[in-house]
């Protein structure tokens, strides 16, 4: 048995969930600083390749593959607050120690791609634990608003953080703009330590079962949850065309279609509004169309306005791609939420770490695969066929969760 969720009444633990959110929200939107910093800082300061610029990406998915089942158990015997504060606090200082050595003239290509190494192992543990969070923050009936409002701290961070972070490489240049990361981890660490619920950590017997024992328990819950396995198959396949994009739409925009460090800021945020109206929509279409069919629905009939993308051309042209990553992304994002509820919803509060972390596994680990993908793509075939070929196969990801039982449902049943 674990530990009691929560000692806190629930008017605390709905103003922690909030507190949770903002702190999340403001290192995700200053995060994006090096998403866009590290590559132009890789290919124009450092002189890397297409396919170098690629591994950028990668490596900061790597860990996903290594870290996250150890850490699914392992994040159980700390109480989770502890946890985020560790991460931020680590991350904080890994990304602060690239402007120094830019600053030293001590940087080098590796340097960027062992700092997304560490910064990504730190994120594994937080997110684990921050997805965690909604089943012991909230009562059930809440947990679609309170994955809405998760999904919208990434849709506000993919909206405005690539603005941010062009005009910051442009006013800071491209060595100076992760301090802004920095600021982020700085503000998430203090939302952290104003919260008052004291979730605990798991118990002493749980303890006491070895690692590879839980993960296996976790192991064998899945593979008697058909439908979550087909969310989690097709979550892999779009979490791998997801960095597969991240490592070709850079240089795409930047070099074939040759716009300003300011202006690809902008484009890259229109893929954040995009998931801004999804996130806003998902509780509305989950209440209309039921919280299953909101699973795959949405992302299937809007999946193909993603193909606008690479037509995108100079002047006029740009608004191929501004309709295009915003009607894709609506639909993804209702889709990621619905999956995250579906999780949630069905399995047991005791399993739950260690079956985000299991998924997370699977589909965050393809975002390792995804980078290099990308990067191959760009190296073969040039950053705007080789992010058609992206937007193709992400089509198929709905349509993969839907191949389970999944679309016979309109609503996600409880768990038994």
């Amino acid at each position: 048995m674990s530990a009691p969720a929560t000692l806190a009444p629930e008017s605390v633990r709905a103003r922690d969930f909030r507190l949770l959110w903002v702190g999340s929200s403001v290192s995700q939107l200053c995060g994006m600083s090096t998403v866009v910093a590290f590559p132009l800082l890789a290919a124009h300061t450092l002189g890397a390749t297409i396919g170098e610029v690629g591994l950028i990406t990668a490596a900061g998915y790597l860990p996903w593959l290594i870290v996250t089942l150890p850490a699914g158990v392992y994040s159980s015997r700390l109480r989770p607050r502890t946890i985020l504060l560790l991460a931020d606090v680590s991350r904080a200082v890994i990304v602060t120690m690239v402007p120094i050595l830019a600053a030293t003239g001590h940087l080098a290509l590796w340097h960027l791609y062992l700092s997304n190494v560490l910064v990504s192992c730190a994120t594994v543990f937080y997110e684990i634990v921050y997805l965690s969070m909604p089943p012991r923050l909230l009562p059930k009936d809440k947990l679609v608003y309170g994955n809405v409002r998760l999904q919208m701290a990434r849709a506000m961070s993919l909206a405005f953080g690539p603005t941010l972070a062009g005009f910051a490489v442009q006013m800071l240049g491209a060595d100076r703009a992760p301090l802004v990361n920095t600021a982020g981890f700085v503000v998430s660490c203090s939302s952290n330590l104003l919260m008052r619920s004291r979730v605990e950590a798991a118990t002493a017997p749980e303890h006491s079962r070895g690692v590879l024992a839980q993960l296996a328990e976790a192991a064998r819950f899945l593979t008697r949850r058909r439908v979550i396995l087909a969310s989690i198959a097709g979550s892999a396949v779009g979490n791998c065309c997801f960095a597969a994009y991240e490592a070709l739409v850079v240089i795409f925009l930047s070099s074939d279609v040759g716009v300003s460090p300011g202006t690809l800021g902008m484009l890259l945020g229109s893929v954040g509004v995009g998931g801004m109206v999804g996130a806003f929509g998902a509780g509305r279409v989950s209440r209309r169309l039921g919280t299953a069919r909101a699973v795959w629905i949405p992302a299937t009939v809007m999946a193909p306005a993603g193909l606008l993308l690479p037509l995108t051309r100079p002047g006029a042209g740009l608004l191929l791609f501004l309709c295009g990553a915003l009607l894709f992304h609506a639909g993804y994002v209702v889709f990621t939420v619905g999956q995250s509820t579906l999780v949630q919803l069905l399995t047991p509060p005791d399993l739950l770490p260690r079956t985000v972390a299991c998924v997370r596994f699977i589909s965050r680990g393809m975002l390792f695969v995804g980078g290099l993908v990308g990067g191959g793509l760009g190296t073969l075939f040039g950053p705007r066929l080789g992010l058609a070929v992206v937007m193709l196969v992400w089509i198929s990801a709905p349509l993969i969760t839907a191949s389970s039982r999944l679309r016979q449902w309109r609503d996600i049943p409880p768990l038994e």
